[in-house]
Order: structure tokens, then C-alpha cells, then sequence
């Protein structure tokens, strides 16, 4: 029976000692934190590529509209 006991703890994890938990809460905490911030900073890259391209793309846009004056 207590064999029983201490294998249901284990798969369960929720009988563990306060300290266990916490410190895994605080392992889990920091891997979050560390994602965050590798996606926080990867969005910024993008959109600031993103802002280049719209800007090449208006750039474009206008030299059609000069061409299209151009041929009229």
C-alpha cells in the first residue's frame, strides 16, 4: 500500500513538498519569460522589415503613377 501511495504521488506530482513545486513553478516562470522576450524581440525585427517593405511598395507605387502620367 505505501508502495501504492508514493507511485501515485510521483505520477501525479501534486504531493510533492511546497519547496519542489515552487521551485519548479519558479523554472517554469523563467523558461516563459525567456520565450516572451525571444518573440517580443523577433515581432519588432519583423514589423520594422515589414514598415521597409511597405515603404519600397509605396515607392513603386508612385513610380507607376509617374509612368502611367507619363503616357497619357
Amino acid at each position: 500500500m505505501e508502495e501504492d501511495k508514493k507511485s501515485f504521488e510521483e505520477f501525479f506530482g501534486v504531493m510533492e513538498p511546497k519547496p519542489a513545486v515552487i521551485e519548479k513553478t519558479g523554472v517554469l516562470k523563467n523558461n516563459l519569460k525567456v520565450q516572451h522576450t525571444k518573440y517580443s524581440e523577433e515581432i519588432a525585427m519583423l514589423e520594422a522589415r515589414l514598415a521597409e517593405k511597405k515603404e519600397y511598395l509605396a515607392k513603386i507605387e508612385g513610380g507607376l503613377d509617374v509612368i502611367e502620367e507619363l503616357e497619357k
